[in-house]
């Protein structure tokens, strides 16, 4: 018969941290009597013995945590990227079964102006309805707007940690964000198409995003700079989201027949990967035209595998989600702060010959 797996108590974290007992009680119960250091400092010992598991039993004594999570939509408009960020959240929130916690899960549309209002509406109704009851908030803001920053910031002043994704509004007081660093995204974007130009002229068409978020924005930027110091003969133009797939689709496929001079294509945003694929193929340029998309779905997937998109540069929206909600949850139940106030993912430059090794994303 096998012996079974001794279960961590706090005697035992008390040991290996050589901390007190009544100093490991204080630090795992969140009381006074300890530093923040000391606190912190106990708490990963724990965790890495495994004493994470005995959260359980502690929490369910405790009473319930509210947690509110609002994100785009994973369907229609949102089904390119925003699906990845839910699929992160269901996969640690899985993880965690069992915790004393209500989930409150809200939905918006990414529809330009549309979309902000919509969620502007649900926080508006989330703090009227709990305001301070809510222990933490999880979102991507839509815009980086004066009226997000005051949404937010009503809710931390009520003590509610919130944790953003990809859009970040530092002065709201927010926990942190989890974001790639879009200005290295566009950079490494940038990179990728000089060593192809390397010593040709030419235009690169940018489809920059939404205008109104920092995160489209910094992109695009980290790109036209790095080609403005590496590459002096290519000319970066930018063209701005027009809010409907199709007319963004149109507005391309013009460019590329009117301005030859146009040799290659990079979408900052995973929704307007497939409608700059359509304007290359609707032109008949999908041969002769450089295109790098924006993240992973099935249908960039085959766009890629077709030969009409060269690259993918993939910003890991699952991973945000996933880190997004353990990030939340463990400061709220645990008391592990984060490690950092911008967290960022892992970028990477997907290729026909590595697509394989990214399926389980798609």
């Amino acid at each position: 018969m096998q012996n079974e797996i001794k279960k961590v108590t706090l005697k035992d974290v008390a040991q290996a941290s050589g901390y007190s007992l009544v100093s490991v009680h204080r630090a795992m119960n969140n009381k006074e009597g300890v530093s923040k250091a000391v606190r912190q400092e106990i708490l990963n010992v724990a965790n890495e013995m495994g004493y994470t598991a005995n959260y359980v039993a502690s929490a369910l004594k405790r009473r319930q945590i509210n947690l509110a999570v609002v994100l785009p939509e994973p369907d229609e408009g949102g089904k390119y990227y925003f699906r990845y960020f839910w699929k992160g959240c269901k996969t640690y929130e899985a993880e965690v079964a069992g915790y004393n916690m209500n989930v409150m899960n809200y939905t918006f549309c990414v529809e330009g102006s549309q979309g902000d209002e919509e969620q502007v509406e649900i926080l508006k109704k989330l703090y009227q309805e709990w305001g301070g009851k809510l222990d933490g908030l999880l979102t991507a803001p839509n815009a980086n707007s004066a009226q997000m920053q005051c949404l937010l910031s009503q809710f931390t002043a009520k003590g509610v940690s919130v944790v953003l994704i990809d859009n970040d509004l530092e002065d709201c007081g927010r926990l942190c964000c989890i974001a790639p660093n879009d200005i290295y995204t566009g950079q490494l974007s940038a990179e990728l198409m000089e060593m192809v130009f390397r010593g040709r002229k030419g235009t690169i068409l940018v489809a920059a995003g939404d205008e109104r978020s920092w995160s489209h924005k910094m992109n695009a930027s980290g790109f036209e700079d790095y080609l403005k110091l590496h590459n002096s003969h290519i000319e970066v133009f930018c063209v701005q989201d027009l809010y409907d797939p199709e007319a963004n689709s149109r507005q391309m496929m013009e460019l590329f027949s009117k301005r030859k001079d146009i040799i290659g294509a990079y979408s900052v945003r995973a929704r307007n990967t497939i409608p700059l694929c359509q304007a290359a193929i609707r032109s008949g340029r999908q041969d002769e035209l450089f295109l790098v998309g924006s993240d992973l779905f099935p249908e960039s997937a085959q766009m890629l595998k077709d030969g009409v998109l060269k690259a993918i540069v993939y910003k890991n929206p699952y991973e945000k989600g996933y880190i997004g909600y353990k990030t939340l949850f463990e400061y709220l139940i645990k008391g592990i702060e984060p490690r950092g106030t911008a967290i960022s993912v892992q970028i990477s430059i997907i290729l026909q010959s590595n697509l394989e090794f990214f399926k389980e994303y798609i």
